[in-house]
């Protein structure tokens, strides 16, 4: 083997020892990395358990302003609370800071509150959010009347082009809880014409069809968005056709056909 072929295979060996090394050495500053910025605003935040955490708004190195959350301990260490008076420190805005990215407490991931199936199924179906529909069940009220009142708030307030909304939802339930029926069309005397209803059955039979139950829409029998029955007897209405039922002076029965 010659000195040329042999100076080359140790310079080699040489640099390859080399690289290795330095990725060793550089590998420890990689996973040391500190957060590092200029202080825009110090606040504090105490959750329901009485623990007190700091929230620390800063401008970092590339320009990005962000807001870490730590404990009152860390932002004490760090010159940025005052645990004896129990307040931030605020002649530290505008004042570097490093912070110790293992010290930051991730906010917790908002959780999805659970519903009943038949509440979820009731929202979906009239367009409300899942935990109102929830929430009346759970002032005492069975899953038939809340249904009931949800089709007689879009009964209400539909027009002929346009399908109704469970806007009076809440004012029906409490109208039949505290049976203030009157106190209801006083409040909306657009909707009644004629003898105001003092009773849940009266008031039903004024402003609901037999087929808006629960029992269609768990079936899925029923439509969310029109009712074909209810325009069937509509059409009869016109064509002098129908079973004479009073329409509510001409609220609450069109369905828009979408």
């Amino acid at each position: 083997m010659s000195k040329t072929k042999l100076l080359a295979g140790v310079l080699l060996v040489f640099m390859l020892l080399t690289a290795q090394v330095g990725m060793a050495a550089a590998a420890p500053l990689a996973q040391d990395t500190t957060i590092t910025g200029t202080i825009q605003d110090i606040t504090t935040e105490t959750d329901a358990n009485g623990v007190t955490t700091v929230l620390v708004t800063l401008v970092d190195d590339q320009g990005v302003i962000q807001t870490l959350r730590i404990s009152d301990v860390t932002a004490d260490e760090l010159g940025l609370f005052d645990l004896t008076a129990r307040e931030p420190v605020l002649t530290q805005i505008g004042q570097p800071v490093v912070i110790d990215p293992t010290t930051v407490i991730p906010d917790e991931e908002p959780t999805e509150e659970s519903v009943h199936p038949i509440a979820a199924l009731l929202a979906a179906f009239f367009d409300e959010d899942p935990s109102v529909v929830d929430g009346y069940h759970e002032d005492g009220f069975g899953f038939g009347v809340i249904a009931q009142a949800l089709w007689i708030s879009r009964n209400l307030t539909a027009t002929e082009d346009e399908t109704g909304d469970a806007s009076l939802t809440e004012e029906i339930l409490d109208a039949k809880r505290d049976k203030t029926y009157e106190s209801f069309f006083e409040a909306h005397p657009e909707y009644i014409d004629g003898t105001i209803p003092t009773n849940w059955g009266q008031f039903k039979k004024a402003l609901l069809d037999k087929k808006n139950n629960l029992g269609v829409i768990v079936s899925g029998q029923a439509d969310p968005e029109t009712d074909e029955q209810l325009q069937d007897e509509q059409s009869q209405e016109k064509n002098g056709n129908g079973h004479g039922k009073e329409k509510n002076n001409g609220k609450g029965k069109g369905k828009k056909d979408k």
